[in-house]
């Protein structure tokens, strides 16, 4: 099928590039807060990877550069 419509439209009609996109966030998520849970009851386990998910988006809201428009 790639080769009948391309490689571009092959990504576009499987969901190629939101799987990597998916892939490449566990691949951080795992690198910076590691890939095991401490917590061992599913409850418990949601609230950590939650608590460590909100921590890695504020570390990436901090590392974001402001913008502003020049007049």
């Amino acid at each position: 099928m790639m080769h009948q419509i391309g490689l571009t439209q092959w990504k576009v009609n499987s969901g190629y590039h939101l799987r990597s996109l998916a892939e490449t966030a566990m691949y951080r998520f795992k690198q910076l807060m590691g890939d095991k849970l401490k917590s061992r009851q599913f409850n418990s386990q949601h609230t950590e990877t939650m608590i460590k998910v909100k921590a890695i988006n504020k570390m990436t809201g901090l590392g974001m550069p402001k913008y502003q428009q020049q007049s």
